[in-house]
């Protein structure tokens, strides 16, 4: 049986849709006022957005759900449904612990909470019946004011081991302000932790050279080789993977069709430019999304040939953060 590792899962995306309804269902929560069947939820969840803010906000939902005290029940069966059902042998959850924290407290006391998230998602996601590693990726956000992202790399230096790296998450505003991002990062570098970067994914502009020097890989950066073909030679240089979401950018209306990422798999091929395929949100996405679903998908579409498949699979073990032993693919 072949085994994968996925590299980029927002943890507020990863599970599916009926494992929350049914969870809204145990608490009686308001949301189901709205939608009393399943059906209807699954619907909205999964429905595909037109813009990639419009994507991101319906995470916040999840996000509030996914507090100290219920992070248990998430983090079980997010393991246990990527080892059954996905043949998953390695991932790399990445989450925000701010946004999970108890927003009814003053924003020091959240910040306070963070360092007990990432400690209940590390014991939970080590279930004895589903052997399969889990990493923590924390994600500091372009919406959150300088000192509480500070916090949160605070928190991910603190708890190396369990977490390995850091990503720069959340609607891609503020293109300027590149060099606040990029001192960060360097200091996460500093700190022994890798670095990731949601880069390039909805378009070019916030896509800046200065980044390369302190990014172990990015985020999407599909529009690198769609529009900045020139840039990818430096990518190849410095090692820098690019973490391609296929199915998430018909979800969240970057593309219309698979076949658009010919180009990017031939350009990235051609500079020698490593791409790590991964599923993103496979909950917010029409059932079934897994990561051997994802690579079905670009075979379909002749985005990659059948007999590159063991060799992407390769590159995604051989990019991750924390992955130690021999991939069985």
């Amino acid at each position: 049986m072949a085994l994968y590792a996925d590299l980029h899962r927002h943890l507020g995306g990863a599970l599916h849709p009926r494992i929350i309804y049914k969870f809204l269902q145990r608490f009686d929560h308001s949301v189901l006022s709205y939608f009393p069947d399943y059906e209807g939820f699954y619907n909205w969840f999964t429905r595909p957005c037109r813009t990639l803010e419009e994507f991101v906000k319906i995470h916040t939902l999840v996000e509030e759900l996914q507090s100290v005290d219920h992070l248990p029940y998430f983090c079980l069966r997010l393991c246990r449904g990527a080892y059954t059902f996905e043949n998953l042998q390695y991932m790399e959850i990445r989450y925000n612990p701010y946004f999970r924290t108890d927003h009814n407290l003053p924003v020091a006391q959240r910040i306070g909470q963070m360092d007990s998230i990432v400690e209940v998602i590390g014991a939970n996601v080590r279930p004895a019946d589903y052997p399969i590693t889990v990493k923590q990726i924390l994600c500091l956000d372009r919406r959150l004011p300088k000192h509480i992202n500070e916090e949160i790399l605070r928190v991910a230096k603190k708890n190396i081991g369990p977490v390995v790296g850091i990503d720069l998450a959340g609607p891609e505003i503020d293109p300027g302000k590149w060099d606040i991002w990029v001192k960060l990062m360097g200091k996460a570098r500093a700190s022994g932790l890798k670095t990731t970067a949601h880069l390039g994914e909805t378009g070019i502009e916030n896509v800046h050279v200065q980044y390369f020097p302190v990014l172990d890989r990015i985020g999407h950066g599909i529009h690198i080789p769609l529009m900045r073909q020139e840039m990818l030679k430096e990518l190849a240089k410095r090692q820098i993977t690019l973490e391609v979401c296929p199915t998430s950018y018909r979800q969240t209306g970057v593309l219309k069709d698979l076949s658009q990422l010919k180009v990017v798999f031939s350009r990235c091929r051609e500079a020698g430019v490593a791409i790590a395929v991964c599923t993103d949100n496979p909950g917010r996405n029409p059932s079934p999304c897994t990561l051997p679903g994802e690579y079905e998908r670009l075979i379909d579409h002749d985005v990659i040939d059948f007999s590159e498949l063991k060799e992407i699979q390769n590159e995604a073990f051989r990019s991750a953060f924390g992955f130690v032993g021999t991939p069985r693919l």
